[in-house]
């Protein structure tokens, strides 16, 4: 898939879900410009009606996006609206979220920057670095796909949880304000290359933007 543009969605610019026993691979992505979506990516492995058949999804590469997301509901008044949920959430980021025995393999991001808004509030609703919080996001695996599902997050920018060679090349993260949470967080991580990652978010320097958590080996560089 190359050359797309995609605008005014409450839905993710870019979703991959194997929920149902599905086969997802060898899947190149190649030219994204994403303005005014609710979200920029989302990878995801579950199982909702499978019947005991494994899904997997494994090789991915997507490459060259700009994406920037909004502070409010993308859609709202369109007479096709998105869902209204149940917050409270702050902006969630773009995930790659697979099951403890289905992790999602073998991804590559590249040549992406990501415009936030931040300014995530933990007044408002919040999920801590804490082996508890972290421990607390539910697996949801029989449930619909959508971004929004876990609720609050724990990183502002980028959230992988159950996955191995997760592959980050000259990939750049922007907050427009200060967040509470850290751009990137592993969960469950094994194996993960940051070659060229730049965070910016005002009033945070010497933050720890790439948590790690029950996860190895991990390379920033």
């Amino acid at each position: 898939m190359t050359n797309l543009t995609i605008y005014d969605t409450f839905r993710s610019a870019i979703t991959f879900a194997a929920v149902d026993g599905g086969e997802i691979e060898n899947i190149v992505v190649e030219g994204v410009r994403s303005i005014n979506t609710g979200n920029v990516l989302y990878l995801r492995i579950g199982d909702r009606w499978g019947k005991g058949k494994k899904p997997y999804m494994k090789n991915i590469t997507i490459s060259n996006v700009y994406a920037e997301i909004p502070v409010g509901k993308p859609d709202a008044g369109y007479n096709f609206e998105g869902p209204i949920e149940d917050l409270p959430r702050n902006i969630s980021p773009a995930s790659i979220v697979g099951l403890p025995e289905n992790k999602i393999q073998n991804v590559t991001l590249k040549n992406i920057h990501v415009v936030y808004p931040g300014n995530g509030n933990p007044l408002y609703a919040k999920r801590g670095l804490t082996p508890e919080e972290l421990d607390s996001v539910p697996q949801m695996r029989d449930a619909y796909p959508e971004f929004s599902q876990f609720k609050e997050l724990p990183a502002w920018a980028f959230y992988v949880r159950h996955a191995e060679g997760i592959h980050f090349e000259n990939v750049t993260f922007t907050a427009n304000k200060k967040d509470y949470r850290p751009a990137v967080v592993l969960d469950d991580v094994q194996g993960a290359t940051f070659k060229g990652l730049l965070v910016h978010e005002p009033e945070s320097a010497g933050k720890q933007q790439v948590f790690p958590y029950k996860s190895s080996p991990i390379q920033v560089n």
